[in-house]
């Protein structure tokens, strides 16, 4: 593409654009504060949306959707607090989270506490092909037990981003 540089008559300055490349999917969500029991299958919704590059994660739904076909990378944590939460008492936190494409379970991480002040996080990580219009998601996979913290000491997150 050639501009006219008016500041020089009969002169032109040659500009190089580069051909615009598909940006690639990227979101990071978290949940914002601590909660108690969750049922069977519970779709884990992550409200405070950090990064969504090409607005790909709905906080109403919990779900990623892929945009394209393509490699994507996705990590999930969890965080089982040994302190309740408002208003729960009884048994500390313990849960299955499942990590789900199109209704198929990928994989799990667990968290469980055993006693006051015992707390307990784990990461899952996985690497799907997807295809456009597939959904990603998180969801328990039994009832969970007591509460789960998400706060500066410790956040639910949910993130993922296309690799190729």
């Amino acid at each position: 593409r050639q501009l006219y540089n008016k500041g020089f008559k009969n002169r032109f300055i040659r500009q190089v654009v580069s051909p615009r490349r598909n940006t690639p999917a990227a979101f990071y969500a978290y949940i914002s504060s601590d909660f108690g029991r969750v049922g069977v299958n519970h779709v884990f919704r992550y409200d405070t949306v950090v990064t969504n590059q090409g607005n790909v994660y709905n906080k109403h739904t919990g779900a990623f959707t892929a945009p394209s076909n393509g490699l994507y990378a996705f990590c999930y944590t969890a965080f089982a607090s040994g302190v309740h939460a408002a208003g729960e008492t009884g048994d500390y936190g313990e849960v299955t989270v499942k990590l789900i494409h199109n209704g198929d379970y990928k994989g799990s991480i667990h968290v469980d506490t055993e006693s006051e002040w015992d707390d307990d996080m784990s990461t899952g990580f996985a690497i799907l092909m997807l295809e456009a219009g597939d959904v990603v998601l998180t969801k328990s996979k039994d009832a969970g037990q007591g509460s789960f913290q998400s706060s500066d000491k410790g956040r639910w997150s949910f993130s993922g981003f296309q690799i190729a």
